[in-house]
């Protein structure tokens, strides 16, 4: 399995290219934040790939940002959890009293383009040749999601895309709208009972981790 991070947004979030292997051209991606078109584009079309899904972690705009230009590009869906999708029209609503200012000094506009195609999680997904499943994780949104990929074999034990729920050394913020200090303390100690200490995190900002080292390092999961 290749992936790919991209840098996006104001606020440096990880967008993740993702395919099976080096011969495939069939790709997904992980989490179209704000300013992603761009370079998602310029790098599918360079490799010539072939965009057949994105995927959402939670629906924060610089998590989902650009997914309407990129659905409308590519003709592909948005998979994101149904708590979380009335952020892809009304970003600002996942920011706080301000969000709908920040958003519009940001794109112009506080009301963001919807995406024709939104499909909620449901069971494993089989897409480019990859196996994804979801773990609801709520805590930092309602909505907020692990997304576990593996190739479709399963030859590989894949990674996990975290999102903003577990970061390297530190856990998402849980005061924005739809944040619960409480759930997230219950998706963390599920998170410590359910996955593997080896298997990389990669989260939706900064660099990846596994669990094994945030045990030991992390004070959010001591």
């Amino acid at each position: 399995m290749l992936v790919q991070p991209i840098t996006v947004s104001p606020w440096q979030s990880n967008c993740y290219l993702v395919r099976s292997s080096a011969e495939t051209r069939d790709a997904i991606v992980i989490d179209p934040g704000l300013t992603a078109a761009g370079p998602v584009s310029e790098e599918l079309e360079r490799s010539g790939l072939r965009l057949l899904a994105m995927l959402a972690t939670h629906g924060h705009i610089d998590h989902i940002g650009d997914a309407h230009l990129l659905a409308t590009r590519y003709g592909a869906p948005l998979y994101l959890a149904s708590a979380d999708q009335h952020l892809i029209t009304h970003p600002g609503a996942g920011l706080g009293p301000q969000g709908d200012a920040m958003v519009e000094r940001l794109t112009g506009s506080a009301l963001a383009p919807a995406v024709d195609d939104v499909r909620d999680y449901d069971g494993v997904l089989q897409l480019a040749g990859l196996r994804i499943w979801h773990t609801a994780a709520p805590g930092h949104t309602q909505g907020s999601s692990l997304l576990h990929c593996s190739d479709a074999q399963e030859t590989d034990e894949g990674v996990v895309f975290t999102g903003d729920v577990l970061f390297r050394g530190t856990i998402g913020r849980t005061d924005l709208p739809g944040g619960s200090m409480t759930q997230m303390r219950e998706t963390l100690a599920r998170i410590v009972r359910e996955l593997p200490t080896a298997v990389p995190l990669l989260p939706g900002h900064g660099e990846p981790t596994d669990l094994g080292h945030e045990l030991a390092a992390n004070p959010f999961l001591q």
